[in-house]
């Protein structure tokens, strides 16, 4: 069954691109999105860590992009250490009905459980108000899951345990939406609006704020020189907010307010999403980097002008995901001064 047909997502450079930086978005600017289907699945096993299999193989379904799956499959070790802690060292539970799935192997991330997992709940809403949703229990510790699970009529919410393996039969799963970092525009700017109606947000008024992403508190991904970067946000009336520190609830409603949106790449830019369409939201990228363009596609989904800023790595040896970043300070204050007027 076909949820939404297929299409081709067409995104327009940032507003302060320069071609020099061509290879870093060009790939980027048009992709065809497959259609979102209605899958029934039969005889299904699934775990904690949101892998589903059947017969000892595991499922595509089960992870966000290809290239894991095939990474796991190329694994001898990892199939044998997945068989023996699946099929023997865990419990067995049958469930009786139908049961939903909307989750893969990277869920329990912010980023990808409203960006990915959350559209596919969204698709099923009517369907979610009478089959009961299965989840990994990997999310179910995460207040931004059980907050927004609250937001939809559901018939009801299983977790998988840590220590068993729950057998299914049928499972409906909803396809992902788009490939994880691109996205379905349209389904997407509905479940913004269905969350945004659902906390009755006042989209009539103003967005006012002006707001920085602090990773200070992360382990991974953060500036190096984040005071000096402070230092000069300051001059342009930026005030320094850590998402994780706020509920899910009030996340929303404070990117619904705000009209200039700063920081380096991580999973508080998910927010832009709830902010006014035609604001600005300025991303700290790592430099070179082609292959994590998610804010950029995002911003272009929630139309709001994507700004950008290249910065090095701190320390070369350390891994392309992982890397803290330093940002030039001059060429922010330039950049900011596109996106905000100084006082």
């Amino acid at each position: 069954m076909i949820l939404h047909d297929g299409f081709v997502s067409k995104r327009n450079p940032p507003r302060n691109f320069n071609p020099a930086d061509a290879a870093l978005f060009a790939h980027e600017l048009e992709r065809a999105i497959a259609p979102m289907e209605l899958v029934e699945l039969t005889n299904i096993r699934a775990n904690a860590e949101g892998r589903l299999f059947r017969n000892g193989r595991v499922l595509r379904e089960s992870f966000a992009v290809e290239e894991m799956f095939k990474v796991f499959r190329a694994s001898k070790r990892n199939r044998l250490a997945f068989l023996v802690k699946n099929y023997l060292l865990r419990r067995r539970r049958e469930l009786s009905g139908h049961y939903l799935w909307i989750t893969d192997d990277w869920s329990d991330g912010y980023f990808h459980w409203l960006a990915d997992a959350l559209p596919r709940l969204f698709a099923v809403r009517d369907l979610a108000a009478t089959t009961p949703l299965l989840i990994p229990s990997k999310c179910e510790h995460f207040e931004f899951v059980r907050a927004s699970l609250r937001l939809f009529d559901l018939a009801g919410v299983e977790y998988v345990q840590a220590d068993e393996v729950c057998v299914i039969d049928p499972l409906v799963l909803p396809t992902h939406a788009a490939p994880s970092g691109s996205f379905n525009d349209a389904l997407m700017r509905r479940l913004r609006d269905f969350i945004l109606d659902a906390y009755n947000v006042d989209r009539d008024r103003a967005p006012h704020r002006r707001i920085y992403i602090s990773r200070s508190n992360a382990p991974r991904r953060k500036i190096a020189n984040e005071e000096e970067v402070i230092n000069v946000l300051h001059n342009f009336d930026f005030e320094v907010i850590r998402f994780e520190d706020h509920p899910f609830e009030e996340q929303v409603r404070i990117a619904a307010e705000t009209k200039y949106l700063v920081s380096n790449h991580g999973a508080g830019l998910t927010n832009m999403l709830f902010m006014p369409e035609g604001g600005r939201v300025l991303e700290l990228r790592k430099e070179a980097e082609r292959i994590r363009n998610c804010f950029f596609i995002l911003a272009t989904t929630a139309r709001l002008d994507y700004f950008y800023q290249c910065c090095p790595q701190e320390r070369a040896e350390d891994g392309a995901h992982a890397a803290d970043v330093v940002v030039d300070t001059k060429s922010l204050g330039e950049n900011l001064g596109l996106i905000r007027p100084a006082r």
